[in-house]
């Protein structure tokens, strides 16, 4: 009968040492966790902007250029700053398709800054030159440059 007790007191024993073990080790992790969190910095916020042609033409008063509407969306939390535009003609087809990857025509524009969580509508001038863009001119905008902010446009091309 001794040993029968000795035999469960060593098996109580073992077991109470064993529980005690798992609660050090879960209080180790989740210090160690805890700590690696508080040590990891938030990423500064930037703003996110993107910008799209919104419609574009003749101008009706000077038959020799084109007005190219644009608009600019800030999507981030803080302001964009020196947001520049930037739209290029491409010689295109009847169906709507650019016939070269190499642009006729290239205007940029700087129109300042963009309020956090919004939007700006900029217009731009172009030259217009049917010899060299041919019947079916067609026209892509984008933001090309701003101060410390991610263009949408580069994040989705990546």
């Amino acid at each position: 009968m001794i040993k029968q007790t000795q035999n469960y007191t060593y098996q109580t024993i073992s077991a109470i040492l064993f529980i005690v073990l798992i609660i050090f080790a879960g209080l180790y992790f989740t210090k160690k966790t805890t700590s690696e969190v508080e040590e990891q910095e938030c990423p500064e916020p930037k703003a996110l902007v993107f910008g799209i042609l919104h419609s574009w033409g003749e101008n009706f008063y000077d038959s020799s250029e084109y007005l190219l509407g644009v608009n600019v969306y800030n999507f981030g939390e803080i302001e964009a700053k020196n947001v520049e535009l930037k739209c290029d003609i491409y010689v295109g087809n009847e169906e709507g398709y650019t016939i070269s990857e190499t642009p006729v025509t290239t205007v940029t524009k700087r129109i300042g800054n963009i309020a956090s969580t919004s939007f700006k509508y900029s217009e731009l001038e172009a030259e217009k030159n049917i010899q060299k863009e041919g019947s079916y001119p067609l026209a892509v905008c984008s933001v090309s440059y701003c101060d410390d902010c991610k263009i949408l446009n580069d994040i989705i091309e990546e």
